[in-house]
């Protein structure tokens, strides 16, 4: 089957309006079927990267933390912006190390499990997705002025039952969903690529 889609043409880069944490910027494009011009919406973002540890007792290192996109605590596993540059496993082991206090037992065994578009419609970054099979509490949490976080652990067996309650906590938009609840696409995602590579 022949593929008749073509790309849109990019007509005129908008200013780039730059953010504390990401870029904005009206591009125009144009349409190579219908030769129609529009404005399109883009975000820039540095890359992301997730974190998936376990500790020595084999439960999976999760942090809680405001957020000011749904004004609610979530928990999450340890994750953040990537520096310019920066390889994914150093920004990974950066990322938990500042957030939780933990640093893998063995550095060696540490490894990339993947990466996704988070939003392909108007974002152009990936979130990289690190895991570390051991690690152990070695620092105090080294955190910005605007993070605050409290470190948790959930046994590997409730991996699953966290991912169906937020599940459940999203559809009914309800925070009263009881115990730990998953529901940040991007955990989601990176649990389902370490689940993966096993």
């Amino acid at each position: 089957m022949k593929d008749e889609l073509r790309p849109f043409v990019e007509v005129k880069h908008g200013d780039l309006e730059q953010r504390r944490i990401f870029g904005f910027r009206q591009d125009i494009v144009r349409s190579q079927r219908t030769g129609k011009e529009a404005r399109v919406d883009r975000l820039q973002f540095p890359d992301w990267v997730n974190v998936v540890a376990f500790t020595d007792d084999d439960e999976l290192i999760l942090v809680r933390q405001w957020r000011f996109g749904t004004r609610a605590f979530s928990v999450e596993i340890p994750a953040g912006a990537l520096e310019h540059g920066e390889d994914p496993i150093d920004g990974g082991l950066r990322e938990l190390r500042e957030e939780t206090g933990y640093t893998p037992v063995d550095r060696d065994a540490v490894v990339l499990v993947g990466a996704t578009r988070p939003n392909a419609a108007f974002t152009d970054n990936r979130c990289f997705t690190v895991f570390v099979p051991r690690a152990q509490k070695t620092h105090p949490q080294a955190l910005d002025e605007m993070e605050e976080v409290a470190v948790l652990t959930l046994p590997r067996a409730q991996i699953d039952d966290a991912i169906r309650r937020g599940a459940a906590r999203a559809i009914r938009d309800d925070a009263s969903v009881q115990g730990v609840a998953f529901d940040n696409s991007l955990v989601v995602v990176a649990l389902e690529l370490w689940r993966l590579r096993r």
